[in-house]
């Protein structure tokens, strides 16, 4: 929904320093770097560790506690979530899937895969309907962190879940506006890196799942 065009406009973001100049000069470099990395990852290859990774994810104390999940919709060579969706409906989970507008990335709940079209960049993404917006329009009650389960894609992490994205920052965003969740990174392990540049203000995730194994 766009906003009332009589609201203030918000005032403009302060310039960048000269780290972090430099440091998105650098994670340009790397962006470029890990994605061409992940799509030279052979398309068999990835299938077999994708179900890897779903059936480890469904083995979790994290998933087995979850109420609500909420994860994006796999494009491209992303790590797949198409199974884990489908499986989680099943259980009888209650999903939300991101839709992006005007730079703004909110959650919306599915009931099937029949709920997403092609969206931004060709990403499919669900209706936004307001009714199904996560989580207040909901009325959901989050008492626990591990009752909701942020699903997180990434181009890169390390072993202290620091993550880096596609350079929107909708999930930095979000992860930063709401506290009650399990934050969840989704990679292959040639994505796993011991370095990667980051600032203090870019967000970690709680834990990080690999096909061969898990990092927190």
């Amino acid at each position: 929904m766009r906003q009332d065009r009589k609201l203030q406009e918000s005032p403009s973001p302060a310039p960048l320093t000269a780290e972090e100049k430099a440091v998105a000069e650098e994670k340009k470099a790397f962006r470029e770097r890990m994605k061409a990395l992940r799509d030279a990852i052979p398309q068999e290859t990835r299938a077999e560790e994708d179900k890897i990774l779903t059936d480890m994810i469904l083995q979790t104390p994290f998933y087995a506690q979850a109420k609500w999940i909420l994860t994006y919709v796999s494009f491209g060579s992303e790590v797949d979530t198409h199974a884990l969706i489908q499986r989680a409906l099943k259980d009888g989970k209650r999903v939300f899937v991101p839709c992006v507008r005007d730079k703004s990335m909110d959650f919306y709940e599915i009931e099937s895969k029949r709920d997403l079209a092609p969206g931004t960049m060709g990403i499919p993404e669900p209706d936004p309907n307001p009714a199904k917006k996560f989580p207040y329009e909901l009325h959901l009650s989050l008492d626990r962190a591990e009752e909701c389960a942020v699903f997180v894609p990434g181009l890169a992490f390390d072993k202290s879940c620091h993550r880096i994205g596609y350079g929107g920052g909708y999930y930095d965003r979000f992860l930063a506006s709401f506290r009650k969740k399990m934050a969840v990174g989704l990679c292959y392990s040639e994505q796993v890196q011991e370095n990667i540049p980051c600032l203090p203000t870019d967000m970690t995730t709680d834990i990080v799942v690999t096909p061969t194994g898990a990092f927190f």
